[in-house]
């Protein structure tokens, strides 16, 4: 049932991978791994830090749980108050942050990059400029979607990505080529309105009407605060993950920072696909749970939705480490990104899918701490992530270049799951961590089984099609030997008595059956 609610919201958040792809391949294609493009990247970690710092996911994880309460209880004035509240509390420390980076911005950047030109360095200040703009309309939509998905609204908010993302598209492919790179940063701005404005109509469907109040006495508005706080200093340490790999990447070349950013977004698709979308119907749910009381039934969403990521997660991480070149040739390989570039990227991304299952769980793990509005625990976990993600990607840039910075990603990622895990499986009831255990363990070695199939069998093929097919045969490749190792590990998972295997394969009839009627 729970999986069958999140199918709205994974297509949509699947679309939303797809636009984020074609946003990254695009940019790729017409700036391929140049002196614009590592600007262009270097200028969005700002108003990046700005917008995970002061919304994100601090303001969700903190605002949600609250007026979930709120409109559980029918109080839907005190809601939209707090809202309100919300709103204004935030806009007033995002004016003043952009305000002091718009100034601040040539003496910041020198800080992040390393052997940038003096016209790559003004480009990368300009562009950061402009996209000050976009954090306070991403907060803006941040606080909508919250508020929708609070009321178990998800059509709306998971859409917005989607016209953030084409806002980028569209202007890359018809004006790059003519006007450069600075059409990006404006679609920047203008893709962060439009996600705005699509939530518009929904909120005021739910009732919601601003108020011009920021009521930090009222008890709901102090415990959101109380909430974010800890929250915001999470994403804020993780955010020195992205600046401190920002700043190691652009001293392996011009290129290293692009090829970088290519591998990640490849490997944030499997993630947003699943891992966000099930985190995002999840919270509300286990909200709702706890004010019910139902402790057990909490635990028991918890533990099968790990259940599900590992199953599904080991898998594509074990199997996408073997055609890893394909997928980055198909995803990326256009225009000026090159098949140097393409090796150079899928070689960083073998080192990032060693993290991809303990990514994903983090995301349920969190959202299951902020549902019993607990930040401490995930915001520690988070710190310790940071940490070990800087001193591994430093201590391994230097042997493995942008593997080692990808590497950090994993190593931190791992350290953060497990950690997470543990202490969750001590409070909660229904979560039980030996059984979650063995069924990892399960999973790693069906998955371990399909990667040596899926190897084998692009073995076979490359003695038939060459080292350097055309891009025909790559898919081919990436789809025959991908349904070799899907085989095998649903042969182990069936002579294993994996109950995820039958309970996805009735999902997907289901899914098809409803498509075809």
């Amino acid at each position: 049932m729970l999986a069958r609610a999140g199918l709205v919201v994974t297509g949509a958040y699947l679309a939303s991978r797809i636009l984020g792809w074609v946003r990254t391949a695009a940019l790729l294609a017409v700036f391929g791994a140049g002196r614009d493009m590592a600007a262009y990247l270097a200028a969005f970690r700002i108003p990046d830090a700005i917008f995970q710092l002061v919304a994100a996911g601090a303001l969700s994880s903190a605002l949600i749980p609250v007026l979930s309460g709120l409109l559980h209880d029918g109080r839907q004035r005190e809601a939209w108050r707090l809202v309100s509240s919300v709103v204004n509390l935030m806009l007033i420390g995002l004016a003043a942050s952009g305000v002091l980076f718009f100034l601040a911005a040539p003496w910041v950047m020198p800080l992040i990059t390393q052997d940038f030109t003096r016209d790559q360095m003004d480009l990368a200040v300009q562009l950061s400029r402009i996209m000050l703009l976009s954090p306070i309309l991403l907060a803006l939509s941040a606080v909508a979607t919250s508020v929708l998905n609070a009321g178990n609204r998800f059509t709306a908010a998971a859409v917005a990505p989607l016209l953030y993302n084409l806002a980028i598209i569209v202007p890359v492919i018809l004006l790059g080529g003519r006007m450069g790179v600075t059409v990006a940063a404006v679609g920047v701005v203008i893709g962060g309105l439009l996600s705005l404005l699509v939530q518009v109509m929904p909120l005021d469907a739910m009732g919601y009407r601003y108020q011009r109040v920021a009521d930090v006495a009222d008890p709901e508005t102090r415990e959101v605060v109380r909430l974010v706080a800890p929250r915001a200093v999470g994403l804020g340490a993780t955010q020195i993950t992205f600046i401190v790999n920002t700043l190691l990447a652009t001293g392996l070349g011009t290129a290293a920072l692009p090829w970088y950013n290519a591998a990640f977004t490849a490997y944030q698709i499997p993630i947003g696909v699943l891992g966000l979308p099930l985190g995002v119907v999840l919270l509300p749910s286990m909200s709702t749970a706890l004010a019910a009381g139902e402790h057990v039934t909490f635990g028991r969403l918890v533990t099968r939705s790990l259940r599900l990521l590992l199953f599904v997660m080991l898998f594509l991480a074990a199997v996408g480490m073997v055609v890893r070149t394909q997928v980055v040739d198909l995803l990326f390989g256009y225009g000026n990104f090159d098949r140097a570039d393409v090796l150079a990227t899928a070689d960083a991304l073998l080192f990032f899918l060693v993290g991809l299952a303990a990514d994903s769980l983090v995301v349920v793990l969190a959202r299951a701490f902020y549902a019993d509005r607990e930040t401490r625990i995930p915001v520690g976990a988070a710190l310790l992530a940071v940490a070990i993600n800087v001193v591994v990607s430093v201590a391994t840039v230097g042997p493995l270049g942008l593997r080692g910075l990808a590497l950090g990603i994993a190593a931190g990622a791992w350290a953060e799951a497990v950690l997470l895990t543990v202490l969750l499986a001590r409070r909660t009831a229904g979560l039980d961590l030996g059984r979650l255990a063995l069924a990892a363990v399960v999973f790693a070695i069906g998955s371990l089984l399909a990667a040596a199939a899926a190897g084998w069998v692009l073995g076979v093929l490359r003695t038939l099609v060459g080292v350097t097919p055309g891009r025909g045969l790559v898919l081919v490749e990436l789809v025959v030997a991908t349904a070799a190792g899907a085989a095998v590990y649903a042969a182990w998972c069936f002579l294993a008595r994996v109950p995820e295997l039958p309970d996805s394969l009735r999902l997907l009839r289901d899914t098809l059956g409803r498509r075809i009627a």
